[in-house]
């Protein structure tokens, strides 16, 4: 009985205080809108940008250079590396450079400088029968194909970009590649104009067929010959 009285007079303090009732009410749902509002953007706030390696596209050579400056067992591999950047972020950025880490045979008690990325000789491409399909590459534009697919240092705001980028390592003894289960264990790093590094990580498959490589990216097996496409060999303590 008690319980029914309160509801009833629950029931007519409402009706004779409909205003109030609708003011509180659009307090509440406003409140909500600012605390949902507030949490989309706090949390698209700390989205931060991200670095990616396209594993199945990647691509790597191993070519064995035996003496070079005095030193012997050398080994100079080229590495294709699809290199993707996803911005999730509300601002734009831009990428001032692609380092690559390559795992070694023994880290320590050398440092393993990391490899710039060097110029193509030419846009990578995808042959299926007679048709050629030109593939976007960062930095570097070439005939072929047209200008959209070279990509600048810019990534617009909630946009993704990947493109195509080449690494040169060369280095004997200790300082060779680790090779593991027919690939090699690399760390891709992009620095941003903010000054925030950002990381991949990824195993890139060597390819045994240099003719077919050599498809991916005409001239490329001539381009690498020459020492200055080369991070420097380092030498051993």
């Amino acid at each position: 009985m008690e319980i029914s009285l309160t509801l009833s007079d629950l029931v007519e303090w409402i009706e004779a205080h409909a205003t109030t009732i609708d003011v509180l009410k659009w307090i509440i749902v406003g409140l909500l809108a600012w605390g949902l509002g507030a949490f989309r953007f706090i949390r698209t706030k700390f989205k931060r940008p991200k670095l990616e390696v396209e594993s199945f596209t990647s691509r790597c050579i191993w070519q064995e250079l035996g003496v070079v400056d005095g030193n012997d067992h050398n080994a100079r591999v080229v590495f294709i590396i699809e290199a993707g950047v996803n911005n999730p972020t509300t601002d734009p950025i831009v990428v001032r450079d692609f380092t690559l880490k390559v795992k070694r045979l023994k880290g320590w008690p050398v440092r393993n400088h990391p490899l710039n990325a060097v110029t193509l000789p030419s846009r990578v491409r995808h042959n299926i029968g007679n048709i050629t399909r030109f593939l976007k590459n960062w930095f570097s534009n070439f005939p072929e194909g047209p200008e959209n697919l070279t990509l600048g240092p810019r990534i617009e705001s909630r946009d993704h970009q990947s493109g195509f980028l080449l690494f040169v390592s060369a280095s004997w003894g200790y300082m060779r590649p680790l090779v593991r289960g027919g690939a090699i264990p690399i760390e891709l790093n992009a620095r941003l104009t903010t000054g925030e590094n950002l990381t991949a990580r990824a195993n890139i498959e060597i390819m045994e067929d240099h003719a077919a490589f050599e498809e991916m990216v005409p001239g490329i097996l001539d381009h690498v010959q020459h020492r200055s496409t080369w991070n420097i060999i380092r030498t051993q303590a």
